[in-house]
């Protein structure tokens, strides 16, 4: 910073300039202090977002998100109309994996999955191949989501987590964990389960769908916040015999499958969202 100099005869000019300049460095650190107070805190409210698209495969990226932890790859939020129909609209804003949302008008009556906007965090290993469940001790997700569904509505939120075997370049495996519907249709259990009661994660029950090759772990009734023990669920499908022994995870994703929203505009919006992975001693 450039110094000014006013001179002997001018003391009382230079001092009363001096103070006006400190005051004013107080005021503006004493602002920012506040600021980051409310970093450290609650919430920042809500910003504007960094990135819109309403392209069909549009997406938002890449992020560094130090609420998404032990990625291989950078991450991304998707718009993912992977199987749009005539008369599909849906539009895209990111302001951070934790703070976005999809607005989307898709037909009356539809009832196949037209889209799955979500964020995608990848988890395969550098080498193109998945990295072995053993290699964590945990893995640990929390969400907080708004879906404004209409009788109209048929979409529901959800973890897409997919898996690998062995060392193949390829997926072979596809779980999801669904626990906020509207209009989701019923399913035949498979089986029953409880998780939680470590990380944070409330024990709660679970229902297994089969629908061919996908496994859809469903909470009996909607929740739009929580926290959910990701790994545990998939062991579990490993220990009984619905997943491969030698299963690794290729990436995580969530958000919403869309099939229908009545017609009419339908904002999804993503709150907060995290995913917290340990390594194992195995690693």
């Amino acid at each position: 910073m450039n110094t000014y100099y006013v001179g002997e005869t001018e003391p009382t000019l230079w001092w009363s300039l001096r103070r006006l300049v400190m005051t004013w460095l107080k005021i503006a650190a004493l602002a920012l202090v506040a600021v980051l107070a409310v970093g450290c805190g609650s919430a920042m409210p809500s910003t504007a977002a960094l990135c819109q698209t309403s392209a069909a495969k549009g997406s938002c990226g890449p992020f560094v998100d130090a609420q998404i932890t032990g990625i291989t790859s950078s991450t991304y939020v998707g718009n993912d109309v992977w199987n749009p129909i005539t008369g599909w609209q849906q539009a895209l804003a990111v302001t951070n994996p934790g703070e976005w949302h999809v607005t989307a008008n898709v037909p009356a009556g539809n009832t196949a999955v037209v889209s799955y906007p979500s964020v995608g965090a990848n988890y395969g290993q550098t080498n193109n191949t998945s990295t072995p469940l053993s290699d964590y001790a945990s893995i640990y997700s929390s969400f907080s989501e708004t879906m404004d569904a209409t009788s109209k509505t048929s979409a529901w939120a959800a973890y897409d987590i997919w898996l690998g075997s062995g060392r193949s370049s390829n997926w072979s495996s596809e779980v999801m964990i669904q626990h906020d519907f509207a209009n989701n249709g019923p399913c035949t259990f498979e089986a029953t389960a409880r998780f939680g009661g470590s990380g944070g994660v409330p024990v709660q029950t679970w229902h297994l769908c089969q629908f061919g090759s996908e496994l859809v772990w469903k909470l009996p009734s909607n929740e739009q916040a929580g926290r959910v023990d990701i790994l545990s669920m998939i062991n579990w499908l490993v220990a009984h015999g619905y997943l491969p022994q030698n299963s690794g995870l290729w990436a995580i994703g969530y958000g919403w499958e869309i099939c229908s929203t009545g017609g009419t505009n339908e904002t999804f919006r993503v709150n907060r969202f995290s995913i917290t992975t340990t390594a194992s001693d195995k690693a």
